[in-house]
């Protein structure tokens, strides 16, 4: 609809350089403020929240660019006298657990400010709801200049050591100056959460809903390296974007995948979900409310451990031997050396979860959105990680992932780790929860590097499997080809976020991402004995030991003597097909979600931050004769479509 100053804020993400240190964010509308949240290691803008009013007319776009200013933005910010002018009340009744209320000067108390600024701020409230001890009501509040008042509410049952969580079934409601705006009954198990938010509605507005709808420069966005680049040009009316969830309902399955941890594919796994990809990828409108509500539905998971002595996702330093209950959904939990864990949870198990096959939760809605719930979705899952794994294995404090021990299998710590890099990309510079992130990303550098690169290891890329595939008796360790590959493109996009490192620590990383994505390049050689042939690069297992017990602690093997020899093994003595020049096959070419696709990342990082043979490697698969299948096939199911560059 038509609005002279309709409010908006959004996240954006800056490219290196685009906003240097000591210069502003400029708007190419008036009415706009910025709200920086993270910079590059050189001091430009990595990240910032902008908001502020646009004169929108019905159904038309209006194009607003981002640039450097000297200037920052004039006025005073808006304060919690300014909201308390408003005249709003809010209400979050549960049953007969009691409800939170907020009116008059509750406003002048809020648990976090999050935003400050002339054009917008936001706050964060929190109220224990009556007396029960587990069950807490959130708000994000903005105000925008003139008034506009926008909440997100929310319901939290998941505090991580308070004795005995259960589940919280009763009619939820939440009212604003009196009037209702959202009733359901929900059973809410232990640590789930969710908006308290349904039909079409992303949040609630005091007045009338601006509907505003963004879309990002998606080029741009991928530009800057905090999201992969992609080929995929997805068509607006493709079966993927209709299949996004059109409105929400607490604790809905949404787009998630129905039995987390299934075999085969799901267009939840990868470096992002899908329905993060189609915003990326598409030019359809919805994508932009699709992602936010599957983010929302991760709060059905039993995953949201909030410290009940800081009010946020627990700091791993804080907790050496604390492990998970296996009360709470989740699967492979470890166990603590000290016996230490959380308390067990009574009234039903929230959905399973394991990240072996878990989606990348809460990162793009945070960049696409700044809301802080989306922000912490992120960090709940990071430190959910954490919490169950063994003491011993995660290195007590360090949170080491490790892909052979400690409630893991190569995949779940590819994704563990990816989530983790996404915790620390996004956590606000200087907030003590990035201090942890880091310090865990560069425990887990510092244990990858000294095994695989510190000391002799094989030459092959290949970290140490959970499993042999083959079993013992054939002198031959097999292991899941697509695993490695999730593992190295989660270090590949970790390089990619130019973290707050140190500096030994970023040295660690670009070495040991040179050693680890051979793994992928050595899978890109010609038609020589010697060489592993590019046309079959993408079997389901491949060899990666000539021996049952190889050493890879200590990095002695044995090791096969050449890529040919490992060929030659993976394929019992015979190729799939002529030895010969020609194109891609095997591995379900080319179906964009098989074998070939889930190599795409792993390899497009390798040739991206210039890894010694992987432009030779790409070349080699992008100028086979039916390379463009697999492109075409990108279109539809985009995930896998990552490209350098």
């Amino acid at each position: 609809m038509a609005n002279a100053a309709a409010p908006f804020a959004i996240g954006f993400a800056f490219r290196q350089g685009d906003i240097p240190s000591g210069q502003h964010v400029a708007a190419s509308i008036g009415n706009v403020q910025a709200t920086v949240k993270n910079r590059w290691p050189d001091g430009s803008v990595k990240f910032a929240i902008v908001a502020g009013r646009a004169a929108l007319a019905a159904g038309s776009a209006l194009n607003v660019s981002l640039s450097a200013t000297a200037s920052a933005s004039a006025g005073a910010g808006l304060g919690t006298a300014n909201l308390r002018a408003t005249g709003i009340t809010a209400a979050v009744a549960c049953g007969a657990f009691g409800s939170a209320n907020w009116s008059g000067a509750d406003w002048d108390s809020p648990t976090q400010t999050w935003v400050s600024g002339p054009e917008m701020s936001s706050w964060i409230y929190r109220r224990q709801v009556g007396s029960d001890a587990h069950l807490v009501a959130w708000l994000e509040v903005r105000l925008y200049a003139g008034g506009a008042v926008e909440v997100l509410p929310w319901i939290e049952n998941g505090y991580l050591r308070v004795a005995g969580p259960s589940a919280k079934a009763a009619t939820y409601t939440f009212s604003i100056n009196g009037v209702q705006r959202f009733s359901a009954t929900i059973n809410l198990l232990n640590h789930q959460r969710t908006p308290l938010v349904s039909g079409t509605a992303l949040a609630h507005w005091l007045g009338v809903d601006p509907a505003v709808t963004s879309k990002h420069d998606t080029a741009y966005l991928q530009s800057t390296r905090l999201v992969p680049g992609y080929w995929a040009n997805v068509a607006p009316g493709a079966s993927a974007v209709n299949g996004l969830p059109a409105s929400y309902t607490p604790l809905q399955l949404g787009g998630l995948p129905s039995a987390m941890g299934s075999g085969g594919y799901d267009p939840s796994i990868g470096l992002l979900p899908e329905w993060d990809v189609l915003y990326l990828t598409s030019t359809a409108a919805a994508p932009w409310s699709g992602l936010q509500r599957n983010a929302y539905s991760a709060g059905r998971y039993g995953m949201h451990f909030r410290d009940e002595n800081t009010q946020r996702p627990l700091r791993f330093s804080s907790y050496p031997n604390l492990v998970m209950h296996e009360s709470n959904g989740f699967t492979g939990i470890g166990s603590s050396s000290t016996g230490s864990y959380t308390p067990a949870a009574s009234g039903g198990s929230p959905p399973a979860y394991t990240n072996t096959h878990c989606p990348a939760f809460g990162y793009l809605a945070y960049l696409v959105t700044g809301r802080l719930y989306h922000l912490e979705t992120t960090q709940f899952q990071a430190t959910s990680h954490f919490l169950k794994n063994s003491d011993n294995n995660r290195g007590f404090t360090q949170g080491i992932l490790r892909t052979d021990a400690g409630a893991n299998t190569t995949r779940g710590a590819a994704w563990s780790l990816r989530t983790l890099a996404q915790a620390a990309c996004i956590t606000p510079d200087g907030d003590a929860l990035q201090g942890e992130f880091i310090a865990s990303v560069e425990a887990n550098l510092n244990y990858y590097h000294a095994r695989y690169v510190g000391q002799a290891n094989n030459p092959f890329g290949f970290v140490t499997p959970y499993t042999d595939y083959t079993g013992n008796g054939d002198n031959v360790t097999v292991g899941a080809t697509w695993q490695q590959d999730f593992f190295t493109a989660a270090i590949g996009m970790t390089k990619s976020f130019a973290l707050p490192i140190s500096s030994t620590a970023a040295a660690r990383l670009t070495a040991f991402f040179a050693w680890k994505a051979q793994s992928v390049i050595g899978r890109f050689g010609g038609t020589g004995a010697g060489e592993f042939l590019y046309r079959d690069a993408a079997p389901y297992t491949i060899a990666e030991a000539p021996s049952d017990n190889a050493d890879w602690s200590g990095g002695t093997g044995p090791w096969y003597a050449s890529w040919g020899a490992i060929y030659d093994a993976t394929y019992a003595g015979a190729s799939p097909g002529a030895r010969a020049e020609g194109g891609l096959r095997g591995g379900y070419y080319p179906d964009a979600t098989s074998y070939w696709g889930n190599l795409q990342p792993a390899l497009a990082y390798a040739v991206e931050h210039g890894v010694s043979g992987a432009v030779a490697a790409y070349g080699r698969m992008t100028g086979a004769a039916n390379w463009g299948e697999l492109l075409a096939a990108f279109n539809t199911a985009p995930v896998w479509s990552v490209r350098p560059r």
